[in-house]
């Protein structure tokens, strides 16, 4: 491990919003888009290191949950159905929200993390959409249980050496601040998710809604054309959308 190098986390792609998915894990829904952290490294005399020569698998990097001023962890959560005291926390974005954000200092014995899923994620080499070598940490899996806005905090460690002192942070980037609510249909898929799932990485892929490709082809044709679906069409190999009740993913294969 070079000592010398200095290391720097830049957010590639930013999470917008997500579905809360409260205390159950049936019903979990991934951030979208997933969050995509970039790392630069740097040699001693400021110049950016040969990324393709590193061993990068066992570079790490670990979200934690932010209110949206950047200060405050939001790290547990209580819910008010075993727990009627539970306290509301001041200044929340969504105030009717089921839920209440407790900080990592909280001792509730009912309190849940509020970020749940794969807090952390290894390196990868992967090209951007520019067709540039990067180290690139995807979390293609986080989830949030309660609504609100908040912030990410990602930090990043190099692992210990035999002869070292234990494994310390070396870098960390706050993503922007993004929505948690209640929602059944988000947006279709970014360009770099797709990018990247198109490399190996599983990244839920959402395409275009039913609905909105039927809005979009009336438009087009100037609400000429009745779209009325039969159970035929519906269910039809070729057709890429998805009914109001199901989830709009992909399994983020090539």
């Amino acid at each position: 491990m070079d000592d010398d190098r200095t290391y720097e986390l830049q957010m590639a792609q930013n999470p917008i919003r997500a579905r809360m998915c409260g205390f159950g894990e049936k019903d979990r829904r991934p951030m979208d888009p997933p969050p995509i952290v970039k790392l630069i490294v740097r040699n001693q005399d400021g110049t950016l290191a040969d990324v393709s020569q590193m061993d990068v698998n066992f570079y790490m990097v670990v979200a934690d949950i932010y209110s949206t001023d950047q200060t405050t962890p939001c790290t547990l959560v209580t819910n008010p159905a075993v727990a009627p005291q539970a306290l509301s926390m001041p200044g929340m974005p969504m105030g009717e929200s089921a839920m209440s954000v407790l900080s990592l200092a909280s001792s509730n014995p009912m309190a849940s993390r509020n970020l749940t899923g794969s807090t952390v994620s290894s390196g990868n080499l992967l090209f951007n959409l520019e067709n540039e070598l990067g180290v690139y940490f995807v979390f293609q899996d986080i989830s949030v249980r309660s609504e609100g806005v908040f912030t990410l905090k990602f930090s990043f460690t190099l692992p210990p050496t035999p002869d070292g002192p234990p494994s310390s942070v070396m870098a960390t980037v706050f993503s922007e601040s993004f929505t948690i609510y209640s929602a059944k249909r988000f947006p279709e898929s970014t360009a770099l998710s797709k990018c990247f799932a198109k490399q190996g990485i599983k990244i839920p892929i959402r395409k275009e809604p039913r609905a909105s490709r039927a809005r979009r082809l009336v438009e087009q044709t100037g609400g000429a054309t009745s779209i009325a679906p039969s159970s035929s069409t519906m269910g039809h190999a070729g057709d890429q959308g998805f009914s109001d009740s199901e989830d709009e993913d992909d399994d983020g294969q090539a």
